[in-house]
């Protein structure tokens, strides 16, 4: 089995197994689950836009409490209720691009473009892009996976953004949580950038960007993201100056502390779903490569049920209100191998072990002296 994670020699894994675990992939679990599954599991699951209603008047209702009212406090607490709502916006855009609600393609991607015009997403990019992470989840062009040996950070610039993302090698814990929702930022933006435009010639072997590029080789797709981002800083002119009567600290109160918050939220997640796994190479083995997490029902309610991460990856166009049936199927069959942890147990992990693959199943520290296992079953 090969080791050692180098994109410039763009040496691959022996994906038969894993520590020898042997790998099983996504279409052998489904053959298995769907014999189980009622066909209204695979229907468009349009009372989701209920929830959808709900999170956006309450998105609105507090904008416009914290434009009017003068009690700073209860603005504070206004914005955060905002920026909980537009996290679950989030998570009901993500649903949404999976086709899981509409058929229709213009329906859904004006739904999509009124959700993103607030939480500064462009549609397309997003879609295609996360779209690549579900075609290659586990794998050294994932675009949603961690550091990899090749991409140990050498610059003092490097290394310190490194030290502010979630691991034992962080400043603190608290300031990495902190940071999280830059975090995405930087990662979101930093993807376009490379995404579409190109990366320098010193570090374009990045097999990752490499493949995002690949995606908008159109001009007119990159012309249409570009679109996209015009329009949504068109949008939020306007929420500055028309909203917050350009009062800058009224503007962060109602658009870039919510965003902040529900980018915490969504990051919060993402690290937690795949940080911890092992990449698993050309098999793509959700029970592996991917983390379901315990959270109680009114959290998996408001965030539809994100939590349940391994099952959408066996599922993705699936409505994530079936989620938990996928659950209860993997418990029973697959009860050694589907890894399933409570969230906060999670965030620990992330704080206590390092953010670079050393191999396929190992993280290390960024000089090289600590290594750890992956979080992977024991059977």
């Amino acid at each position: 089995m090969i080791t050692k994670l180098s994109i410039e020699t763009k040496e691959v894994l022996d994906t038969s197994s894993v520590q020898g675990l042997k790998l099983i992939s996504k279409n052998e679990y489904r053959s298995v689950l769907r014999k189980y599954l009622p066909d209204e599991c695979f229907e468009p699951d349009v009372k989701h836009v209920l929830h959808y209603l709900t999170c956006m008047a309450v998105y609105l209702s507090g904008m416009y409490g914290i434009v009017h009212l003068q009690i700073i406090p209860l603005k504070i607490l206004l914005a955060i209720v905002m920026g909980i709502s537009l996290g679950a916006l989030t998570f009901f855009l993500h649903d949404l691009f999976h086709g899981s609600i509409f058929k229709s393609k213009p329906i859904t991607y004006l739904f999509g473009m009124s959700v993103g015009m607030f939480n500064l997403f462009a549609p397309l990019f997003w879609q295609r892009v996360h779209n690549l992470h579900h075609a290659r989840t586990g794998n050294v062009d994932d675009p949603d996976r961690s550091y990899i040996l090749a991409e140990l950070p050498k610059d003092p610039i490097s290394k310190i953004a490194y030290r502010t993302r979630i691991s034992e090698e962080a400043y603190h814990p608290l300031l990495s949580l902190v940071l999280i929702s830059t975090g995405f930022f930087w990662y979101f933006f930093a993807t376009m950038f490379y995404g579409l435009i190109g990366k320098k010639s010193s570090i374009k072997e990045d097999m990752k960007y490499q493949k995002i590029q690949e995606l908008f080789k159109s001009k007119k797709e990159a012309l249409f993201v570009l679109g996209e981002l015009i329009f949504i800083f068109a949008f939020q002119c306007f929420l500055f100056t028309f909203v917050a009567k350009s009062n800058f600290s009224a503007y962060f109160l109602i658009s870039l502390f919510p965003v902040a918050i529900a980018h915490f939220i969504a990051m919060s997640y993402i690290h937690t779903n795949h940080f911890l796994s092992p990449l698993t190479g050309d098999i793509d083995d959700p029970l592996i490569n991917s983390l379901s997490l315990k959270n109680s029902w009114i959290v998996d309610k408001i965030f539809s049920n994100f939590s349940h991460h391994v099952e959408h990856h066996l599922f993705p166009a699936m409505g994530s209100s079936h989620y938990p049936k996928i659950r209860k199927l993997l418990l029973e069959l697959y009860p050694s191998r589907f890894q399933l942890i409570p969230m906060v147990d999670a965030i620990k992990l992330l704080c206590k072990t390092p953010r670079i693959y050393g191999d396929y199943t190992h993280l290390i520290t960024s000089d090289g002296k600590k290594r750890v296992k992956c979080l992977m079953p024991t059977l």
